[in-house]
């Protein structure tokens, strides 16, 4: 068998795979009613209005809340906690210390 034969055969095994299936799906595989409804749509009957929802009188607003200031002058709001800090290194020395295994580092840092 030669290189043409074969890659004629194998031509011919694909369109023939391929006219199958397309006749498959044309013809025999069964077709859907336009007017019945499909299992797979989902159709809710239930109809919500919307509310208008309003601030009351006695809860403060997040506006009015970020815009208190305490006795130092500072304003009040969220805090994330105290804030640590090591101190800061360059981003050379950052990497010397990477190289050197004395930073402990989650992932691979490319040099």
């Amino acid at each position: 068998m030669s290189w043409n034969n074969f890659l004629i055969l194998i031509l011919i095994i694909y369109v023939s795979y391929y006219a199958i299936n397309l006749l498959f799906d044309l013809f025999i595989a069964p077709k859907a009613t336009v007017g019945d409804i499909a299992e797979d749509e989902l159709f809710f009957s239930q109809t919500f209005a919307p509310e208008l929802i309003t601030p009351d009188e006695g809860l403060e607003t997040p506006s009015t809340i970020s815009e208190k200031t305490d006795a130092a002058g500072l304003k009040a709001g969220l805090s994330s906690g105290t804030i640590s800090s090591s101190g800061g290194v360059g981003l050379k020395q950052l990497f010397s210390m990477a190289k050197n295994n004395l930073i402990e580092h989650t992932r691979a840092i490319p040099y």
